[in-house]
């Protein structure tokens, strides 16, 4: 039976919200050049170069996907071992879309084990690890890439995938923090009368 009582509590809806939003967020960072061409981490306009998470394209041309691609034109500015990591983020994603299905599956009391925060935190703390993680060495690659490009005279933008991906972490984070289903049921806050002190 659904828990609408239970849904409705803030730190609920809050946990459903964020989760989403950072799966969503992540998920399209996973799927940066060369799948949607539109959201990159970095570009070089002149020779309309974008460079995503499991390859790059030139104007209309691509390579990948693949795991630590290796960019042809290269002068020691992406560092091959950081841009392997960026499948971190598609991992992330997968953890903060096992978080949803957890809260999801609380709420419709799908087996008595599953309404146990634990489940939910679990899957949301691990996501925004990974999360944490995946951002903190794509800004190193690339922003560490973007200084390199101009010290060789090639001037570089970043893309929307920086910041999709960092707005994805600062979701999981919250989610994981501050979301979820309460550990005490309906009666979450010690203020409550129902509520039973321990002294």
């Amino acid at each position: 039976m659904f828990r609408w009582r239970d849904c409705s509590e803030g730190h609920v809806i809050i946990g459903l919200t964020l989760s989403t939003i950072s799966w969503i967020l992540l998920t399209l960072t996973t799927f940066s050049t060369p799948y949607i061409k539109s959201i990159f981490f970095l570009s070089i306009p002149n020779s309309s170069t974008h460079f995503g998470s499991f390859g790059y394209c030139i104007k209309q041309e691509c390579f990948g996907p693949k795991i630590g691609y290796e960019w042809e034109e290269d002068q020691g500015e992406l560092i091959k071992w950081l841009i392997k990591t960026l499948i971190l983020f598609g991992i992330a994603s997968l953890f903060m879309l096992l978080s949803w299905i957890t809260l999801i599956l609380g709420l419709l009391k799908v087996g008595e084990f599953i309404w146990n925060p634990i489940y939910f935190r679990t899957t949301a703390l691990l996501g925004t690890i990974l999360a944490i993680l995946a951002e903190s060495f794509s800004l190193v690659l690339f922003v560490q890439g973007r200084r390199k490009f101009n010290d060789n005279g090639i001037q570089v933008k970043y893309g929307v995938a920086l910041w999709l991906g960092l707005l994805g972490t600062i979701s999981a984070f919250l989610a994981a923090a501050i979301g979820g289903p309460a550990y005490q049921g309906n009666y979450m806050y010690r203020a409550d009368r129902r509520q039973a002190y321990n002294v």
